[in-house]
C-alpha cells in the first residue's frame, strides 16, 4: 500500500471508529464501502483496508458475500467483560500503586480538574471523557506487577472504550465519573493500596450499572 493510500486508510478507520463510538452509525447497522467512499471522500480501497483493520479491533464484523456491518454488543458481552474487568483491575490496583510515577498521577489530576471546570459550561466532549478514563485504567493495568493484566485487559480495549462512551451519553454521568477519577487519583496519590483497589471496584460496577440501566433494561 502506498503511503497516500495508507493515510486515506488511517483517515478512514478514525472516521468509521468514532461514529461507532459516538453512535451516529448503530449497532448491527451495515457499513457499504461506496456510501463511505462518498461520505469520506476517499476511494474503496482504503475504505476496505479500512474496515479490516476494525474487524480486527472489534468495531465490524465482516460476512462473506453481505458485507461488513457494525458489531453489537450484547447483554452478555457487557456482563462477561465487566465481570473480568471487576476481577482483574482492582487486583491490578493493589501491585501498581506505589509503582506509578508522581508525574503520571500529576498530569491524569490536571485533565481531570480542567475537563470539571468544563463541565459547568457544558461543552463536553465525549470522546475525551472516554480518552482520559482509559488512560487512568490503562496506567493502573500497565504498572501493575503482573504484566499478563495489562496484557488480558488490552484485549478488550475496543469494547472497553466503547462501553466507557456508552457510560458517559448524559451530563449528569459525565460530572459523575469526573467525581469518581478525583477520588481515584487521590487514593492513588495517597499510595492506599486497599483503597485504590475498592474505590476501582466501585467506579467499574458503576460504569456497567449505568450502560445497563440506559441501553438493557428500558
Amino acid at each position: 500500500m502506498h503511503d497516500n493510500e495508507k493515510a486515506s486508510s488511517t483517515k478512514a478507520y478514525q472516521w468509521i471508529r468514532d461514529a461507532i463510538e459516538s453512535r451516529e452509525i448503530k449497532m448491527g447497522a451495515q457499513l457499504p464501502e461506496n456510501q463511505l467512499a462518498r461520505k469520506i471522500g476517499i476511494s474503496r480501497t482504503p475504505i476496505r483496508e479500512a474496515l479490516r483493520s476494525l474487524e480486527q479491533d472489534g468495531y465490524v464484523k465482516i460476512i462473506p458475500q453481505k458485507g461488513a456491518f457494525v458489531s453489537e454488543i450484547s447483554f452478555d458481552d457487557l456482563k462477561e467483560i465487566y465481570d473480568i474487568r471487576k476481577l482483574l483491575e482492582p487486583f491490578a490496583a493493589l501491585s501498581a500503586v506505589n509503582r506509578i510515577p508522581e508525574e503520571e498521577i500529576d498530569e491524569m489530576e490536571r485533565g481531570w480538574e480542567s475537563l470539571k471546570k468544563t463541565t459547568a459550561s457544558k461543552e463536553i466532549s465525549l470522546s475525551q471523557v472516554s480518552e482520559m478514563d482509559l488512560l487512568l485504567h490503562m496506567t493502573i493495568t500497565k504498572y501493575a506487577a503482573n504484566k499478563r493484566i495489562g496484557a488480558m485487559i488490552t484485549t478488550y480495549h475496543a469494547q472497553i472504550k466503547r462501553f466507557q462512551k456508552l457510560s458517559a451519553q448524559s451530563l449528569a454521568n459525565i460530572q459523575e465519573t469526573i467525581g469518581q477519577h478525583l477520588e481515584i487519583l487521590e487514593k492513588l496519590r495517597e499510595r492506599d493500596a486497599n483503597g485504590l483497589s475498592s474505590l476501582l471496584y466501585d467506579h467499574i460496577a458503576k460504569s456497567e450499572s449505568n450502560i445497563l440501566k440506559d441501553y438493557f433494561l428500558k
